[in-house]
């Protein structure tokens, strides 16, 4: 079975242009079937063209067509929203930082709060309030806070 080409792809496999196809075509010179090219008529009037380049063109245009699918149709809202993204990611860290500050502000006073609650204890509690204080120590010098 003959293969049947568009005018573009007749004119990439000839190496002219889309316009020298289309003058051939209306000098009688390349014959068309619904609009399109047949192969063997395009060998006839460019015979240097290499049939299997044909197949060739033909899966880059698949393969071309295939990764133009696969863009996202939001891609480009998205794309113009990316300042807002970034500004919207600014304030949260700085609102996370901000609460990460207090967080090490009220760990450090519970701290010292519960440092100066151990002198009114009695032996028993001053020791388990003693091992709660040294394991906090312990983590707030490992988290460096």
């Amino acid at each position: 079975m003959d293969h049947l080409l568009s005018l573009s792809k007749a004119a990439k496999l000839a190496g002219v242009s889309r316009r020298a196809i289309q003058e051939k075509i209306q000098d009688g010179a390349l014959q068309t079937f619904e609009g399109q090219v047949r192969l063997s008529a395009l060998l006839k009037v460019y015979p240097d063209v290499d049939p299997g380049a044909s197949a060739i063109v033909e899966r880059v245009g698949r393969i071309r067509d295939s990764a133009m699918n696969k863009r996202n149709p939001d891609t480009l809202g998205r794309e113009r929203s990316l300042p807002a993204q970034v500004r919207r990611l600014q304030r949260q860290l700085a609102n996370t930082q901000a609460e990460l500050a207090d967080h090490k502000a009220l760990t450090l006073e519970l701290h010292e709060r519960l440092t100066v609650m151990q002198e009114g204890l009695d032996r028993r509690e001053k020791q388990m309030l003693q091992a709660l204080l040294k394991w906090m120590s312990m983590r707030l010098e490992r988290q460096r806070l």
